[in-house]
């Protein structure tokens, strides 16, 4: 039996230690085995996933364009390395499984392409590739099977020569940079058994590595790494140092997470640094501008489907890059590089606080988070503490970390301290299509719903949840959901919004899962009065309205206030038993 509670009142109406960050995004279609490299300000990407095209990132205006495609057609697999004001590229597959051996130059500072010699020994995919004073060194990579052959290219002079192989066994995806005079490469993925590998996998991921001298034309085997086995990921060298970052391990399935490793050849040693945000990232690239490291692109592959991240990581590798302007509010007294990041206004720079200042650009510490709760001191739910009645929260917007558009009934999971009202929230949608967004309680049952006919892209709707004092609340959308953006990895829970409404998390199986509703409005309406209202028995129901004052049927099960035909009104909160 269905009994029902009413409770009335009677009154009239009335942001690691190094960090991190997102640095932009990517926004094009999003590739593997990119071409990555970077000259002055500016990074580039080129091909990857069988495609032709070129891509430049401008630091100094945050902003990309595309330039004119890579000749040789679509590529996969293919890699590139630049030296001062030109790159150089080749290698790879093209769709149809060939291997070609084309080599070509790229002017980077007149956007033109020319072929040069090709390269006389067999074509291949994912070599090791890396400068060392001006030639280009090449090794090691698979077509039919694994390779480790090594060759030496003279920009000087346009000619290829063979050198000694990499000692040690054949192998395609290793990892690979240059310090100094000396190139490095080592780790990949094997044939047969070797350093590292793991015989219950029934792969062979290998972890030693080499140094290779071009002076003397020999290699020198350098200590294995002190980790497990691992391929495919990408790397770099900065400041006399090798870095490696992401890839899969020693089962070829992707590593735990986005692990990040500093190389220093003094003492033949290595350094584990912050892992990258999100998962671990499938043949990704990366480039250098000034003291950062860009991380971008890759495939995600512990998604299903395997996804494509378009966001872009930074890193700072040294403190001798900053501001490097007195009258600047984030001089740096120890940058000996201006890296463009002057800033000229300080404030707070949480976009969440009541004080954001949108023009700051360097924050101040003085962030003023809100306190929800009504604010005007004439009524009957004053919260002296409170410093607004309107707030936003949950995750601000979907660049946080990977995710894609997800048809299926799936939700957010949060707790209320107080009557409220989620007004609106920001929802990104695949196409232009109905959806029923919806309340529930923690068995699921239906509070509060609205159906909103959604554009494809993003969008603010109002939702005007009237919200209970309760745990495990759920914010989802009904059954047929068509497909609104999810992120599935990087979500740090619980969400706090103005100190009443606490996300805790979702009904994913797996943590990290955002569903939805993103930067979502919260409101505590106030009640404007004090005084008590002799009810007389001879009154009727006239009409009955929201917390917001619209007209509702009063049969409603929601939080409403019921109108008098004597003038007085009623506030009603119905629970189910």
């Amino acid at each position: 039996m269905l009994a029902r509670l009413i409770i009335i009142l009677l009154l009239p109406f009335v942001s690691y230690s190094q960090n991190w960050n997102i640095a932009t995004q990517f926004p094009y279609t999003g590739v593997h085995h990119p071409i990555t490299f970077s000259y002055d300000n500016y990074g580039f990407v080129i091909s990857g996933s069988n495609t032709d095209n070129t891509y430049r990132y401008d630091k100094n205006t945050d902003s990309w364009s595309q330039l004119a495609n890579f000749p040789g057609g679509d590529r996969g697999y293919a890699y590139g390395v630049a030296k001062d004001d030109k790159a150089y590229m080749g290698f790879g597959s093209d769709p149809s499984g060939n291997f070609p051996n084309d080599w070509w130059e790229y002017d980077i500072t007149n956007d033109s392409w020319s072929q040069l010699a090709s390269f006389p020994g067999a074509g291949r995919n994912h070599p090791a590739m890396v400068v060392v004073g001006n030639s280009v060194f090449v090794g090691c990579g698979s077509n039919t099977s694994n390779l480790n052959d090594w060759w030496e290219y003279n920009i000087n002079t346009d000619t290829w020569t063979q050198k000694p192989d990499l000692p040690g066994n054949t192998r395609h995806h290793p990892f690979y940079f240059s310090i100094d005079d000396f190139a490095y490469v080592g780790f990949g993925h094997g044939s047969s058994t070797g350093p590292g590998s793991n015989p219950s996998t029934g792969v062979y991921i290998f972890n030693d590595f080499y140094r290779y001298n071009p002076s003397s034309s020999s290699w020198t085997q350098l200590a294995n790494f002190p980790s497990e086995s691992r391929v495919a990921g990408t790397q770099f060298s900065f400041n006399g140092k090798g870095y490696i970052i992401s890839g899969d391990g020693e089962d070829h399935s992707p590593l735990d997470e986005g692990e990040f490793w500093e190389y220093n050849p003094a003492n033949d040693s290595w350094n584990q640094l912050p892992s990258h945000p999100g998962d671990a990232i499938w043949a990704p690239g990366c480039f250098v501008l000034d003291c950062e490291i860009y991380f971008l692109l890759g495939q995600n592959t512990s998604t299903f489907p395997a996804s494509y991240p378009l966001n872009i990581y930074s890193y700072k590798l040294s403190q001798d890059c900053g501001c490097t302007d007195p009258y600047a509010v984030n001089y740096s007294s120890i940058a000996t590089i201006d890296d463009g990041s002057c800033c000229y206004i300080a404030g707070c720079t949480d976009p969440y606080a009541i004080n954001f200042n949108a023009q700051a650009c360097f924050d101040d510490g003085s962030c003023i988070l809100p306190i929800l709760g009504c604010t005007n001191s004439t009524a009957t739910n004053f919260n002296p503490n409170a410093n607004t009645n309107t707030a936003n929260g949950g995750a601000i917007d979907n660049t946080f970390s990977t995710g894609g558009y997800f048809n299926g009934n799936q939700h957010l999971i949060f707790n209320s301290s107080e009557n409220c009202v989620i007004s609106s929230a920001k929802f990104y949608a695949d196409a232009n299509t109905s959806v029923t967004f919806e309340l529930r309680n923690q068995n699921g049952t239906v509070i509060d719903d609205t159906t909103h006919f959604v554009l494809s892209g993003e969008q603010r709707l109002d939702l005007n949840f009237e919200v209970p004092v309760a745990n495990n609340l759920q914010l989802g959308v009904s059954a047929n959901n068509p497909g609104l953006y999810r992120n599935n990895s990087g979500a740090i829970f619980p969400y706090d919004i103005g100190g009443i409404l606490s996300i805790t998390g979702s009904s994913a199986s797996s943590p990290g899962y955002y569903y939805f509703y993103y930067d979502i409005e919260v409101k505590v309406p106030c009640l404007n009065s004090t005084s008590a209202v002799e009810i007389k028995s001879d009154r009727k129901i006239i009409g009955a309205t929201d917390f917001l004052g619209r007209e509702i049927n009063q049969h409603s099960k929601k939080i409403k206030i019921i109108k008098y035909s004597d003038g007085t009104y009623q506030k009603q909160l119905i629970i189910d038993h």
